[in-house]
């Protein structure tokens, strides 16, 4: 028989080998860029990234933390890394400045629970990244991200978030305290929470009108004078007016006045004409009315008696009028806020609910 001449197939490198080689690759693709040309860095780490195929968790995890402290770092290899098991993953998503917003966001949509969260807790995350984060609709992840002072919430993040929050009062607790949380997004979230976060909202958010009211002093008159009113002044003036009943509605109502017709909705409950009339005279949407009456709380109503004006009696009445089974705790609820909230700021709530409802009706 002829003898075989033909090369014997290599032998496995050794796992010591395979260690000592990925060590002095290491060292060389973590080099400053004073010291490597970007070509040679790009060879040796493609050379790393194939015995790292084949490598151990262990070795690849030590990899990964020498990569995590390097700026100038093979961005592939950074990126095949960071999907690794979490284990060799976590330094990276922890604290690599050498890793793109588009590899995080590339990560928070293919990676584990735990690397999404690990990201979120950076020192820094990017409006794109807490997007791509939030997006998964995650409790835990979206709770760090509320958590972090460094991170940076886009308006529509705050609008994902906002749709969470309304049902998970843990994560409204967190919202309401972000700085990115507009009034309008609060105001809206308002309805879905409990008592005590409802109040840190009106706390925060019920701001006075002051400011706009000066510098609209002197255009009440000139638009009332106009022979073609312009849509958009007369409602950005009815938004910052002081006076929020409709004067003329009072003239004409069978009941007297607004605390006429609460006084007979105490009586027979608000039937459908009464809240069509108390609508009018409250000058609000008949849909804004109508959740307030229907509301689990006693605090919109509180809202609505401030804002135009009623006495702590017609407030009760609004309440009996509600027809509800636990009309005292709502009494005592709508008491805690009419006693703490200035009538300006009441009537800041409440027209911005009448503005979305009012926006909404027109498809705006």
């Amino acid at each position: 028989m002829a003898e075989d001449l033909s090369p014997a197939p290599p032998r496995p490198a050794t796992p010591r080998a395979r260690d000592l080689l990925t060590r002095r690759l290491a060292d060389i693709v973590c080099l400053p860029s004073s010291q490597i040309a970007p070509q040679e860095r790009w060879m040796v780490a493609d050379v790393l990234d194939e015995l790292l195929r084949a490598a151990d968790v262990g070795l690849r995890a030590k990899v990964s933390k020498r990569l995590a402290q390097q700026g100038e770092a093979p961005r592939a290899l950074l990126r095949r890394l960071a999907h690794d098991e979490f284990e060799v993953a976590e330094p990276l998503l922890r604290r690599s400045q050498a890793l793109s917003d588009f590899d995080m966001m590339d990560i928070a949509q293919g990676s584990s629970a735990l690397h999404r969260l690990e990201l979120a807790r950076r020192e820094s995350v990017s409006e794109t990244v807490a997007a791509a984060l939030a997006a998964g609709g995650d409790m835990d992840v979206i709770t760090a991200l509320l958590r972090n002072d460094g991170a940076r919430l886009a308006s529509q993040t705050v609008e994902v978030m906002v749709r969470v929050a309304a049902e998970h009062d843990a994560i409204a607790r967190l919202l309401i305290r972000r700085p990115e949380l507009r009034p309008a997004q609060a105001l809206a979230l308002f309805w879905s929470v409990s008592h005590d976060l409802r109040r840190m909202i009106l706390d925060r958010f019920a701001a006075s009108r002051q400011i706009l009211q000066d510098a609209a002093e002197d255009v009440f008159p000139l638009a009332a004078r106009e022979a073609e009113p312009d849509t958009a002044v007369q409602e950005a003036l009815a938004y910052i007016d002081r006076r929020q009943r409709d004067r003329r509605a009072a003239e004409v109502t069978p009941y007297g006045s607004l605390e006429g017709l609460i006084e007979r909705a105490s009586q027979i409950g608000f039937t459908e004409e009464l809240r069509a009339e108390a609508a009018v005279l409250a000058n609000i949407q008949r849909d804004l009315l109508n959740r307030m009456i229907d509301d689990f709380g006693g605090e919109p109503l509180a809202i609505l008696a401030k804002a135009t004006g009623l006495s702590r009696k017609h407030l009760s009445g609004l309440i009996e009028g509600s027809g509800r089974t636990d009309a005292f705790n709502r009494v005592q609820q709508a008491i805690l806020v009419f006693d703490t909230m200035s009538v300006d700021k009441a009537q800041t709530v409440l027209r911005y609910w009448n503005w979305v409802i009012a926006r909404s009706a027109r498809g705006d």
